[in-house]
């Protein structure tokens, strides 16, 4: 794989990129996710819950040590051969593609009724997309600057939330530990999806312009991602406490309200204005993934035109099957699940692969 060199990736760069797409918009209905059967200890769902970005940052270390030149496409192509490797990779594709409408639907719908009510779900759809799209078309090492300043807008708005430690009640994380420990796996299995696409180290890791940083950029990526989901569901508790988190539909937007600052009267209006630019990020790399996959399987000449139809696809797919909150959670509940699972067997197969080529080539010296 030929590189230029001024479009390598910086180890943080690398690590800001993978934070940037498991963090998106949607971090702010977690809570009300992690409390269904683990109550007040739903924080705790959310540590066990990165178990699973902890495997694929795992696996995607021990494939880019065994292949640091080659990524997952390739990698998938020379060991199954081209049509079923092929066959594999477009899979991988709809994993990313199918996070793009939700997402653009939950952002529309937080903008439509925090800043701008007279915008409809087709203008919002359409600007929203150009933006990201646009920003996709310039590459990863754009995305990867983009992604460093959107982790510094993250930082920005959460740690303004460590004022409302003396707002809330202690009474509300209390009993720790009285869910029983089913409970708190089941909620764990939901926190998973909001930890998930992860797997796009795989698509960059041959990006970084010092492989042997691969390893420490991914893990303080996940690090990072489940010390700020936890920070967040664990605030929300003990802010709003838990009977209280099922009637908020935005629980971590709902939480910033208490953010009082004296050079600010509506933290919740900077909250949501940086969370458009970050969801735009998100989707932005989403949009890259796609294209990069597409790329790979056929070249394409025109990306611009390629981008327009496939834009314009998600925008159909947007307004006809996510019309509301309740059918985004409906859909998302089946096609994040699909999503989680093939990519599971997707990189545990192909690491599997790389471990019985490595056996073979050993046996036959």
């Amino acid at each position: 794989m030929n590189l230029e060199t001024k479009n390598l990736l910086t180890p943080n760069e690398v690590a800001f990129l993978l934070i940037g797409i498991m963090m998106d918009v949607s971090v702010t209905q977690l809570p009300s996710l992690a409390i269904i059967h683990a109550r007040q200890d739903g924080w705790i769902s959310v540590i066990i819950g990165a178990v699973y970005p902890l495997y694929v940052a795992l696996i995607a270390i021990y494939v880019s040590n065994k292949y640091p030149k080659d990524n997952i496409l390739a990698l998938t192509k020379k060991l199954f051969g081209k049509p079923f490797g092929t066959f594999l990779n477009i899979l991988f594709m709809l994993s990313f593609f199918s996070y793009i409408p939700p997402l653009i639907s939950l952002m529309g719908s937080i903008v439509r009724v925090d800043i701008l009510q007279s915008i409809t779900k087709l203008q919002f759809s359409i600007i929203f997309l150009l933006v990201s799209v646009y920003a996709a078309s310039k590459g990863i090492k754009v995305l990867g600057r983009i992604s460093t300043i959107c982790f510094i807008m993250i930082i920005a708005i959460i740690v303004p939330t460590l004022l409302i430690i003396r707002e809330g009640s202690i009474l509300n994380i209390q009993p720790v530990f009285q869910a029983s420990l089913l409970n708190i796996l089941k909620d764990s299995e939901s926190t998973i999806y909001d930890y998930s696409l992860m797997e796009f180290i795989f698509l960059i890791y041959p990006f970084i312009n010092d492989s042997k940083k691969i390893k420490s950029s991914v893990l303080k990526s996940v690090g990072i991602t489940c010390l700020l989901y936890v920070w967040i569901t664990f605030i929300s508790i003990y802010y709003l406490g838990i009977n209280i988190i099922p009637r908020t539909l935005y629980t971590f937007i709902t939480v910033t309200e208490g953010v009082k600052l004296e050079l600010l009267t509506n933290f919740r209006y900077i909250f949501v204005s940086f969370w458009i630019f970050i969801a735009a990020k998100s989707v932005s790399i989403l949009s890259y993934s796609y294209m990069f996959i597409l790329d790979d399987i056929k070249k394409i000449k025109s990306k611009n035109y390629v981008y327009f139809f496939i834009s314009t696809i998600l925008i159909i797919i947007t307004l006809l099957f996510y019309k509301n909150y309740t059918d985004r959670v409906i859909i998302i509940s089946y096609t994040s699940r699909i999503s989680v699972l093939y990519n599971l067997f997707y990189i545990t197969l192909v690491s599997i692969a790389i471990k019985l080529e490595s056996r073979r080539k050993n046996e036959s010296v």
